[in-house]
């Protein structure tokens, strides 16, 4: 004989509804901050399809090569990458200025948080436009990934600056007083770059970088936020980006180091700052907003430009409210030269 089901009382409806609330109430705020999230990346995706100068960037690199410029140089040497199979994956591109004209030179680290190199995104287009205003410029494609780990990055671009130098009348540049360019992750780098405990003083023959050019950079490892679908897709994007600087078991004081405020003093070289407030990705009051503060405390020169409406990755920024930022950022640099 089948037994016919139960049916609830009133209360034990009500003590049901009473026990769901919470779950309910907690999956419709996840639903509304992936909401939030999705709708975010939907218009960062727009704007950075629009603004990079990615395709000036990838013209000008085949009008090089085109040219019969050598446009792409290892990074390390053959035997370097032979011994260590990881060195094989850095490279640098070189940007000649048009008219045969030695000038300084400008270091191009793309972004890519730590795990890619946004090397035509960001890097080729930024090469462009730096030729444009009259300058050589190189992009430097560093260990990323499985290849990083162990600061990796660092000894890439100290790596790259001494190769540039010791080159400098084969490349038609003048060493001295050189700027660095970073983007996001290579902002990160560039910073780590100018500071006393990680950067060019631990590098025999590496002089000081004369201005950080930093756009929307990577400052702080562990930013705060009240999304929920955030905070997961932070932890993800951060633990991959720890990994491909420091490695797979990076430890916390090497994670904190990736802190840039804390790594500034005030022999910190002059920097030039870009960061968008519709940034997300990289929020600029956890960000920049702390790492200009700390310039400002050190007695170090700094611009400060906070783009209106402007998202993550969006390079050189044409057509938004950073368009010229790099224009602005090589006339610091150069200010700081007199």
């Amino acid at each position: 004989m089948q037994k016919t089901a139960k049916k609830l009382t009133k209360k034990q409806k009500i003590a049901l509804g009473i026990c769901l609330a919470p779950v309910a109430a907690f999956l419709l705020y996840l639903l509304v901050c992936a909401c939030i999230l999705w709708g975010q990346m939907l218009a960062q995706h727009l704007q950075v399809e629009a603004a990079t100068g990615k395709a000036e960037g990838i013209a000008r690199y085949e009008a090089l090569q085109a040219a019969g410029v050598q446009t792409d140089h290892p990074l390390y040497s053959r035997q370097e990458a032979e011994e260590k199979p990881a060195k094989g994956a850095a490279n640098l591109y070189y940007f000649p200025c048009d008219g045969g004209k030695k000038t300084k030179f400008v270091l191009v680290c793309p972004g890519g948080a730590y795990t890619s190199c946004e090397v035509e995104g960001e890097g080729f287009s930024t090469a462009a436009q730096l030729n444009e205003l009259g300058y050589t410029a190189f992009v430097l494609e560093y260990r990323v990934g499985e290849n990083g780990g162990g600061y990796a990055a660092v000894d890439d671009l100290a790596a790259a600056v001494r190769t540039i130098v010791q080159r400098a009348e084969e490349f038609n540049v003048d060493p001295s007083g050189y700027a660095l360019c970073g983007y996001s992750a290579g902002g990160n780098l560039i910073g780590l770059f100018g500071s006393e405990a990680l950067g060019y003083p631990r590098y025999a023959g590496v002089e000081e970088p004369a201005a950080l050019l930093m756009g929307y950079p990577w400052c702080n490892p562990a930013p705060a936020t009240a999304n929920l679908a955030k905070v997961m897709y932070y932890a993800s994007l951060n633990a991959s980006g720890y990994a491909g600087l420091l490695g797979e078991d990076a430890s916390a004081v090497q994670i904190e180091s990736m802190f840039l405020p804390g790594q500034v003093t005030a022999s910190y070289p002059p920097a030039y700052i870009m960061h968008g407030t519709a940034d997300w990705m990289v929020p600029p009051a956890a960000n920049s907003d702390l790492l200009a503060a700390a310039l400002a405390q050190s007695g170090v020169p700094y611009r400060y430009e906070r783009a209106a409406g402007v998202h993550h990755g969006v390079a050189v920024g044409n057509g938004t409210a950073a368009e010229g930022w790099l224009a602005r950022a090589v006339d610091f640099w150069q200010a700081q030269l007199c």
